[in-house]
């Protein structure tokens, strides 16, 4: 429900925000003849929108649609730029209603696109008849377009209460607000399609724009809430004294401007900040990926063995662990009772890296019963924990002597290189014998899959030409591309 909230708030927040800011400046004070587009340029907007993305979708041509809307978006944003920005006139003249009417289209016709997009690969329902996951879906969607419908009325009203020039401002600011990430996808497209050279610097444009793409709803609601407090601030209401010396009638109708100003301005301000609230809780926390508990930190013992009480893990729970290594690489594994809590006879205790050899270090949440792997979302078979083969955890080599799970350190050493976490700690050059920081060593080379550190250049050639000599005799360590090895 809330992801489907989020995806087409965002997509049609922009288009209800100009739309509601815009349409003052395009009601007709006599005949009313741009009344009829006003609701149907963003209407054809949105029948565009859709069917080109259902075209696009059909041919395989996703992202030169998206440019091509966009390159048409960021035109008319342009255009209305300029007409804002250089208009004089308290009325616009006609020929200023197209432009205005044009950007609503293409308003409309990217916000549907951008939402078919952004959740075309989540299914309403998991399922073909009605469920509690359909109708909450369909209940995110209807609330997100309540609220943009809500937003217009609101929008409009603050527009007809700000100054020409301020509201000028107002529109412009929301329009770079919508046109930077347009300017980065429509960038991005054209290097995809390699119309244009892909070079470093427009890769790292397009990289921070969709790095902070996100806060841009953010940005247009704010600019609406500070329009509403302008307002706030500079409204005339007249004392107590002068509305009583009126006459009933006049005081009446006074009184109800004040209560419907009033009214319109704190709905632009609680309808922001509920907006903000959902969009903020999502990118804060219900978008974060899952992530692992904290591993208990285990020292070997003088024999470089690491002893684990098999009661202490025969719950059934997912139970992880570390060792860090002499060279800083942090080694997470975990224990698990592969029969459960409450099965009979004595726990068959499951020993694995906290990693797939697939997938990589994200490692393995524990939902109910399930062992879920977190970088593919595959549930993994609990009782197949130990053995080796698409998502399972890699299996590690131990022993089990009945009341205890004995590991040893240069098993977990010889895993390693499986981990991508690099603590900082105190080294030692092979060479020359100097105590360094791991991460601030001035070189580094590595050897068997082992890294080793050296405070200059000079220990670091005397490595080079013979490193048996210095390395010692400490096993290799095993790499993912190698796949699992039977021990």
């Amino acid at each position: 429900m809330l992801s489907y909230f989020v995806h087409l708030m965002r997509a049609f927040l922009p288009l209800a925000l100009v739309a509601g800011l815009l349409l003052p400046t395009l009601r007709c004070s006599r005949s009313g003849e741009p009344g009829r587009w006003l609701f149907g340029a963003p209407a054809a907007g949105l029948a565009a929108g859709a069917l080109t993305y259902l075209v696009a979708l059909k041919l395989e041509a996703v992202t030169a649609s998206r440019a091509t809307l966009f390159g048409l978006g960021l035109v008319a944003t342009g255009a209305v730029a300029a007409l804002i920005l250089t208009r004089r006139r308290q009325e616009p003249a006609p020929f200023a209603w197209w432009p205005a009417l044009c950007y609503q289209a293409a308003l409309a016709a990217a916000a549907i696109f951008s939402f078919l997009a952004a959740s075309g690969e989540e299914a309403l329902s998991t399922t073909t008849v009605l469920n509690s996951e359909l109708i909450l879906n369909l209940g995110g969607i209807l609330i997100a377009l309540l609220c943009s419908a809500v937003l217009v009325p609101v929008a409009a009203q603050v527009a007809e209460r700000s100054p020409r020039r301020r509201l000028s401002w107002g529109l412009f600011l929301i329009g770079t607000l919508i046109a930077v990430p347009w300017g980065a996808d429509l960038l991005l497209a054209l290097m995809r399609l390699e119309r244009i050279e892909l070079t470093s610097l427009r890769l790292s444009v397009v990289a921070k724009v969709g790095k902070y793409a996100h806060l841009a709803p953010y940005g247009e609601l704010a600019i609406l809430v500070a329009l509403a407090l302008l307002i706030w601030k500079g409204r005339q209401v007249p004392e107590h004294a002068e509305l009583a010396a009126l006459e009933p009638a006049p005081r009446r109708k006074t009184k109800s401007l004040i209560l419907r100003e009033t009214r319109w301005l704190k709905s632009a301000l609680y309808l922001s900040v509920v907006i903000v609230g959902v969009l903020a809780f999502y990118d804060l926390y219900a978008s974060r990926p899952p992530r692992i508990s904290t591993p208990v930190r285990l020292t070997p013992d003088a024999a470089g063995l690491i002893r684990i009480p098999v009661a202490q893990v025969a719950d059934g729970k997912l139970h992880r662990f570390s060792h860090l290594t002499d060279d800083g690489h942090l080694v997470r594994f975990f224990l698990i009772n592969t029969r459960g809590a409450g099965a009979s006879g004595p726990p068959r205790v499951g020993v694995v890296f906290d990693a797939c050899m697939l997938c990589g270090d994200l490692g393995y949440l524990q939902n109910k019963n399930e062992i879920v792997c977190i970088a593919c979302n595959v549930r993994i078979f609990v009782p197949s924990i130990g053995k080796e083969g698409g998502c399972n955890p890699i299996p590690l080599k131990h022993e089990a002597n009945g009341s205890e799970i004995v590991i040893s350190a240069r098993e977990l050493d010889k895993g390693a290189r499986y981990f991508s976490e690099v603590l900082s700690i105190k080294v030692k050059d092979p060479v020359s014998g100097k105590e360094l920081i791991n991460l601030k060593a001035p070189f580094r080379e590595e050897f068997k899959g082992r890294i080793y550190f050296f405070e200059n250049e000079k220990t670091l050639e005397q490595f080079r030409a013979t490193p048996e000599r210095f390395a010692g005799a400490d096993p290799a360590r095993n790499f993912r591309v190698q796949g699992y090895r039977q021990a």
